[in-house]
């Protein structure tokens, strides 16, 4: 018996191919998007990982207050593997080119490597003792600033500038991303570096006279109790006067990969999921079909002895190897893909170190994938095969469908419906009197269109993004580091420069925010009260102005923290002290989770932290090269940030993230082009005896396919509707995936896109009939209509 099913099987495949083949593509193309970006994420994941051991990445940092006491105390803790205490400073630095920027120098011993966050030398040599003004220049700042062997930099220690000499170039754990702090992890290009110089260079620099921070790295038992270690060594510094504590989960360049391998990890199942389903619809609708079709077989099976469970069985196991063959020839392509997409990735961060490995379980998940798939789909088909009635299948009657119903009341009461051309009712007929066939075809135009969607409103929602942020958020075009303080004189002097609207003192002071025994370190930034440099979004879409009193917080500390307008909060600062303020409100910003507070309730929280930087605005059609250049001349001003190089790299940042939706649109069309030719082309096989009748009539043939093509569109168009909605929450779901403190994503989708879209769809399914109407044209009409009779 197994044997006569087999020959069915192959001869079924000689003669309608292309269905099951497109039902195939589709499994292989979801598993070959799952196994290629799963892998890539778990290499990357794993390549960290590596990374942060072989180099020392601190578990926990600690700054400020009595260092040696705090280091001491950590050294005692068993769960502690190491400890380096070290003097960090943030100053304005001078490249070789003569651009400024504010960088940080950070203490390392000379002759050798710290024992926490050590760096990987990439080209010349390490601190010497011998070479006392001999730095260690950051990767990132060594390209942005084209910093060589020999370079000179400048160092402002307060007083003066320093020059020091770049020895080498290295990669640290700490700055795989050149994240400034937690909400400055997108700094621009030559805006922001990092140079490792000797301890006591360090110290003259930053006007110290021991370490201000300490650096500490677990065991890997320690690791285990992350959470109650870090709790246990930060309730011991604070008793020591520390400031700041920072987690590795925290660490700004840690915090701002994390986010962006999380978003991975989710896609890299959701996207592929699409895919599955889109293939379990083809599957289930071909195998459908053939049911339908094989009805007088099936009863003739049987009758001579067949069992009902030998057909399950028999299309069951078409629907599996159909999967199995689609996923076993996505698991090769993932293979391969999986690696570039790895290189990709690396060589856009920078990362010193990868490895790209095959793992047994992505494959084994892949297979597995394909195999569920195939099966899930061909269930329904394969029990409505093993339950068809023998006498009534071998009469060749099937059951038939009551659709119609709803065209035939409008005709009756409708008197002008009557005179239809015969053709349009044919049109409107055909989506109604088959409705579970129709639903197949809308189905594939749901899936298709909500990953076009999702992919094509992702690059909307995030070029949406930036513009939210540089265009209405930030509203200032460049900011001045100052020497001093931004007194009324020199912020008027500023303000005075040939090309500049207007100018505004500015202050950001780095602080922890703590309620109900929940912490979050940020960033206050301090502006006058009317400021017009910043724009305050509220979550509900409105503006509102800077509080006099209390302080604007990013809405996601309201998760965060559990907090809410009017809640009182403590503010730990640098120096260990504490201050309180009230939530007066919360902003819903794109980038980063800030406070805001004016300039006057900064100074009194910490007297010591004036206004240090200027916000300037530019004259409409202002020359921003000769204003830059004006304003960096100015006695005072160490350093230069202009707003759209911020903005370019966040155009930057999202280049990835381009790349990747990008693809996913490709591939959200070739989804589209292979369901809708499986759905339709089963469409004009099952309606096949139909039109050969109204090819025997005198229908032309051409006239046959306007008919039909304009049936399958509507039946397309129709199905749009839903899958334009669903593809815009779908958007809002995908976007959620990257959705963090750091930066927060809305569905902003521009209503072309949405048309764009729909005729994408439409011209898709147009060229995916074509096939199906030319094996039409070609056919045997004597043979087909003598089926129908039969």
């Amino acid at each position: 018996m197994v044997s006569v099913l087999n020959v069915k099987l192959r001869r079924d495949l000689r003669r309608r191919p292309a269905q099951l083949v497109a039902a195939v593509v589709l499994v292989m193309l979801g598993v070959a998007l799952f196994g290629a970006s799963y892998d890539a994420y778990k290499n990357l994941d794993s390549g960290y990982q590596d990374l942060f051991q072989k180099y020392r990445f601190a578990d926990l940092t600690l700054s400020g207050g009595d260092t040696a006491a705090i280091a001491a105390g950590a050294r005692s803790n068993p769960g502690v593997a190491a400890v380096t205490e070290r003097t960090v400073a943030d100053v304005p630095m001078r490249m070789p080119d003569g651009d400024t920027l504010v960088g940080r120098v950070i203490g390392f011993p000379a002759g050798r490597q710290p024992d926490v966050n050590k760096v990987k030398v990439l080209h010349g040599r390490y601190l010497d003792s011998a070479a006392p003004t001999g730095v260690v220049a950051d990767k990132h700042v060594a390209d942005d600033a084209d910093l060589k062997t020999g370079s000179a930099v400048g160092v402002w220690d307060g007083r003066a500038w320093r020059n020091v000499t770049v020895r080498g170039t290295a990669s640290s754990p700490e700055y795989l991303w050149p994240a400034a702090s937690r909400q400055d992890a997108l700094p621009a290009p030559g805006t922001f570096g990092v140079l490792y110089v000797p301890e006591p260079l360090a110290r003259q620099i930053a006007g110290k006279t021991g370490p201000n921070e300490v650096a500490v790295y677990y065991t890997g038992a320690g690791r285990d109790h992350a959470a109650r270690l870090d709790a246990d060594l930060t309730t011991a510094a604070r008793a020591h006067g520390a400031g700041a504590v920072v987690t590795r989960a925290d660490q700004p360049s840690n915090a701002a990969l994390a986010q962006d391998i999380a978003g991975f990890s989710q896609l890299a199942v959701m996207f592929p999921m699409l895919f599955l389903a889109a293939a379990g619809v083809a599957v289930y609708v071909v195998l459908t079909r053939r049911v339908t079709r094989d009805r007088v077989v099936i009863g003739t099976l049987r009758a001579s002895g067949f069992r009902r469970r030998t057909l399950l069985a028999h299309y069951l196991a078409t629907g599996a190897a159909t999967g199995l063959a689609g996923s076993v020839l996505g698991v090769g392509a993932g293979l391969l893909l999986a690696g570039s997409l790895t290189h990709v990735y690396v060589d856009a961060i920078g990362l010193p170190e990868t490895t790209v490995t095959v793992r047994v379980s992505t494959v084994l998940a892949g297979l597995a994938f394909g195999l569920v798939a195939g099966a899930l789909a061909a269930l329904a088909p394969a029990l409505a095969a093993a339950r068809v009635p023998p006498a009534e299948a071998m009469r060749g009657t099937a059951p038939s469908s009551r659709g119609g119903g709803l065209l035939a009341r409008v005709e009756r009461s409708v008197p002008a419906a009557g005179r239809l051309p015969a053709g349009a009712w044919l049109v409107l007929r055909g989506p109604t009197r088959q409705f579970r066939r129709t639903l197949y075809t809308m189905s594939g135009v749901i899936l298709a269109l909500v990953l076009i969607l999702v992919s094509w409103g992702m690059l909307d929602s995030s070029k949406a993004t930036v513009s939210r942020q540089f265009d209405q958020v930030q509203r200032q075009d460049a900011e001045l580091a100052l020497a001093g303080s931004a007194d009324d004189a020199t912020v008027t002097a500023i303000a005075g420069t040939r090309g500049v609207r207007s100018a505004e003192p500015s202050t950001h002071l780095p602080v922890t925010i703590s309620k109900g025994g929940k912490a979050y370190s940020t960033t206050v930034v301090g502006m006058p009260a009317g400021t017009r440099m910043h724009e305050f979004l509220t979550p509900g879409g409105g503006e509102r102005a800077l509080p006099a009193q209390g302080a604007l917080v990013g809405v996601a500390l309201r998760d965060q923290l559990g907090v809410d307008t009017g809640d009182r909060v403590s503010l730990r600062l640098p120096d260990g002290r504490t201050a309180t303020t009230t939530i007066a409100g919360f902003v819903d910003e794109p980038l980063g989770t800030y406070a805001y507070v004016t300039l006057g309730q900064v100074a009194a929280w910490d007297p010591a932290a004036r206004p240090g930087s200027v916000l300037v605005r530019f004259d409409p059609g202002a020359d921003r090269a000769a204003v830059e250049r004006a304003l960096s001349s100015r006695p005072g001003v160490v350093a230069y940030t202009d707003a759209q190089a911020l903005k370019k790299t966040m155009d930057d940042y999202m280049n990835l993230f381009y790349v990747f939706v990008a693809v996913m649109l490709a591939f959200g069309g070739l989804l589209a082009f292979t369901v809708l030719f499986a759905t339709l082309s089963v469409n004009l096989a099952e309606r096949g005896t139909e039109l050969a009748t109204l090819r025997a009539s005198g229908v032309g043939r051409r006239r046959i396919g306007r008919l039909v093509t304009a049936e399958n569109l509507l039946v397309v168009t129709a199905g749009a509707v839903p899958g334009l909605i669903l593809g815009w929450l779908a958007t809002g779901a995908f976007l959620g995936a990257f959705n963090t403190d750091l930066m927060a994503f809305h569905t902003e989708i521009r209503p072309a896109t949405f048309v764009w879209s729909a005729l994408a769809v439409l011209v898709v399914a147009w060229l995916a009939q074509r096939p199906g109407l030319r094996g039409l044209a070609r056919s045997d009409l004597a043979a087909l209509v003598r089926e129908r009779a039969g």
